[in-house]
């Protein structure tokens, strides 16, 4: 379980030096600020994901749950998620061998079926815009392998999709012992996305 903050007894909003509240009144430092308020909005969206369930009453899986907070916090509606789960021979199937988190825009109501579907798309579309444009930053400078990076796999008929690895599904016909190894590259990308995310939103 992902380590949590508690935003009351932080003390990067403080000098390392001098022990004051940033800025500093004696050194003027200010670099190390965090602006609390941000702190507290991640801590809240987090409390939100801890109270998510399914219709079996199953939380959201533990390791895809610092995603799930992240994207809620850029404003992306997830629809679903899973930390990925390997299926030994013999045992029931549950899940996907790989982690991905599903952004889908809520129905729209009110309107004509037409312009409902239309207006629907066009929500998930720009959804998926800004999710590029956050991916796109991240990926300027990293080197990874080309299966690892993360793309986005179409979901339904109106512009849905999940954020996973290129190689996700390939992973469903691999032998278990090279899904184990492609399910550990595929969390950390996601994982590092999601640091990545994080360390720009408390700037």
């Amino acid at each position: 379980m992902p380590e949590r903050l508690n935003p009351i007894s932080s003390d990067r909003g403080m000098c390392q030096e001098h022990g004051n509240v940033l800025p500093c009144e004696i050194c003027g430092n200010k670099q190390e600020a965090v602006p609390l308020e941000k702190e507290i909005i991640w801590e809240k969206h987090r409390a939100d994901v801890d109270k998510i369930a399914d219709r079996l009453g199953k939380g959201v899986d533990e390791k895809i749950k610092e995603a799930v907070v992240a994207f809620m916090a850029y404003e992306f509606p997830t629809s679903g998620s899973c930390e990925g789960h390997l299926h030994e021979e013999g045992q029931e199937k549950h899940g996907l061998p790989y982690p991905w988190v599903e952004i889908y825009a809520p129905e729209p109501e009110g309107l004509p079926d037409e312009e409902m579907k239309e207006k629907w798309t066009i929500e998930n579309l720009k959804h998926r815009q800004k999710m590029m444009e956050h991916l796109s930053e991240f990926y300027q400078e990293r080197e990874t392998p080309f299966d690892a990076r993360l793309v986005f796999d179409a979901i339904g008929r109106f512009g849905g999709f999940r954020v996973q690895s290129f190689g996700a599904e390939i992973t469903e016909i691999i032998p278990l012992e090279e899904q184990k190894k492609k399910m550990e590259l595929y969390r950390k990308e996601i994982d590092d996305f999601v640091k990545f995310l994080k360390d720009k939103y408390l700037k």
